[in-house]
């Protein structure tokens, strides 16, 4: 089976487990896992909307009880919920490596301080070589100096959708690109203060496994940080011949707005 995606529309955490509710993947069980996961950081409330063009975009409304989410708390996060939920093989291997991805891209702008500026622009390319075993024996960071998720304590939640989603398709966790992803553009507020799209983590991932990728083409963050994340555990690259006419499974999603670009699309072809 293939997966391919067509992320012309932006992709977040949230956009992605819609859209593998939208191919097929059981809602119920779906919702249960989401709210499962996000009942680990806080309260909250999950459910789904059909948006006036018939994509799935996930309503999620969640009360954290902290503020930042420790790399460390976040892997004991995903390793109880992946046995909670009954998430295996290959699709646990995806959750984590995930998260790793992400953890990597965290340190690394706090590293770089770019989130207090706007000069991020370029200065990543030569930082290529130190990240690279991130993804080895998660045990061996105890004596690193930790790392923290500030903007993405939603981050389990959105793993855990993205695993279970793919699990319940019987999908590949591997995924070819029909376009480049759509950044977005303007500026986005965050907690130390405001920056311009794509966030320092989203760039650094895009740089560093290789993602196509495009500026717009609307002036709002199009690409998260998260599923900047998913691109890259998934090793998306792009594959223009793909044909999606004999799809199996199609499924759309949108984020929390109704903005003027396609959905997020998602094809799986036996």
């Amino acid at each position: 089976m293939q997966l391919i995606l067509d992320p012309t529309g932006g992709i977040a955490g949230d956009m992605f487990a819609a859209v593998l509710i939208s191919a097929g993947a059981d809602e119920d069980q779906m919702l249960y896992a989401l709210t499962a996961a996000a009942d680990k950081i806080g309260k909250s409330s999950i459910t789904t909307q059909t948006t006036k063009d018939g994509s799935t975009r996930l309503l999620m409304d969640i009360h954290h009880n902290h503020g930042h989410l420790a790399a460390s708390k976040a892997r004991l996060l995903i390793d109880e919920l992946c046995e909670e939920l009954s998430i295996g093989g290959e699709y646990v291997d995806f959750a984590k490596k995930v998260l790793e991805v992400l953890i990597a891209a965290e340190k690394q702008a706090h590293a770089e301080n770019t989130f207090l500026t706007d000069h991020h622009h370029g200065h990543h390319h030569h930082d290529h070589g130190h990240e690279h075993n991130h993804d080895h024996g998660h045990h061996h960071h105890e004596h690193e100096e930790e790392a923290w998720l500030h903007e993405a304590q939603d981050i389990i939640i959105d793993i855990v959708g993205a695993a279970k989603g793919l699990q319940l398709l019987g999908a590949p966790v591997v995924a070819s690109l029909l376009k480049p992803v759509s950044l977005g553009g303007g500026r986005i507020k965050f907690s130390h203060g405001e920056m311009a799209v794509p966030a320092p983590a989203t760039k650094i991932i895009m740089d560093k496994y290789g993602i196509s990728n495009a500026m717009g083409p609307l002036e709002v963050e199009l690409c998260t940080p998260t599923g900047s994340a998913i691109l890259a555990a998934l090793g998306s690259e792009i594959n223009d011949s793909s044909s999606v006419d004999d799809a199996k499974f199609v499924g759309n999603s949108r984020g929390g707005k109704d903005l003027e670009i396609p959905p997020l699309k998602l094809y799986l072809i036996a």
